[in-house]
């Protein structure tokens, strides 16, 4: 059975901490493939929500000091009921989101790592020109991805023009740009949930990466030929073209 296949299957539950900017996107496209969207601000019921997901996915991009030891416990949860942990670590490269990753890091292990050239560069102790969360340079060349696995453990997605997967070895591609998806704000993280989803079906999370960044991309191909390559109504686009293809495979 495939992957998807398994989603539809076993309606996976994902917890997700995400940022504030893109919370409903997340929750839709997890809801939208055939899993459930969970998420919480609070502590006190960490352990019990962990215990009954299936993935837990951390995204960095409105954490606070405030914040931190609510990733930091779900992360521990996630690592202690060997859930798959998946990181979106965005802007990494700041200063202060650095020192936020380098600290989890020490005490947690992710299993999978999305971003762009720029943020995986920084994982690969590499300098990448960079411009806010959208990295400016092609990343055709699988070094940083490739290092940054072998630096960290973790599976790495490396997105651009050319999406990079690398378990530190070995490594996948997925072309299929769409500019859509760097003006539409939030799409790295509604990709980031559905690697999320696809791993907490699979016991091979290099495969379960590479199958969910190829499904969201090929979606997002299709999508943005169906708006004419106009931003607009992109997103919705893109979630109806992901869900059309779980009602395929039933």
């Amino acid at each position: 059975m495939s992957i998807l296949g398994k989603i539809q299957r076993t309606q996976p539950l994902i917890l997700n901490l995400a940022n504030f900017l893109t919370p409903q996107r997340v929750a839709d496209v997890i809801s939208f493939i055939g899993a459930s969207p969970l998420m919480t601000s609070e502590i006190a019921e960490l352990e019990s929500l962990v215990e009954i997901s299936d993935a837990v996915v951390v995204n960095i991009g409105t954490i606070s000091e405030s914040t931190y030891p609510l990733f930091l416990e779900a992360c521990r949860l996630a690592n202690q009921k060997a859930k798959p942990l998946i990181l979106d670590p965005v802007a990494v490269n700041v200063p202060f989101r650095a020192s936020i990753v380098k600290r989890l890091s020490q005490e947690v292990k992710f299993n999978i790592i999305r971003g762009n050239s720029a943020e995986i560069a920084w994982f690969a102790d590499k300098k990448s020109l960079n411009k806010g969360i959208d990295a400016l340079e092609s990343n055709i060349d699988n070094e940083h991805a490739r290092l940054a696995a072998k630096k960290t453990g973790a599976v790495i997605i490396e997105t651009g023009k050319v999406d990079i997967i690398s378990k530190g070895h070995e490594e996948m591609y997925v072309d299929t740009d769409s500019p859509l998806f760097k003006i539409n704000v939030g799409c790295g993280d509604m990709l980031t949930a559905v690697v999320g989803t696809f791993a907490a079906v699979s016991d091979d999370l290099f495969t379960a990466a590479y199958e969910a960044t190829k499904f969201f991309g090929e979606a997002g191909m299709i999508a943005t030929k169906q708006v004419q390559n106009l931003p607009g109504n992109f997103v919705n686009s893109l979630l109806d073209t992901l869900y059309q293809a779980t009602q395929e495979i039933k």
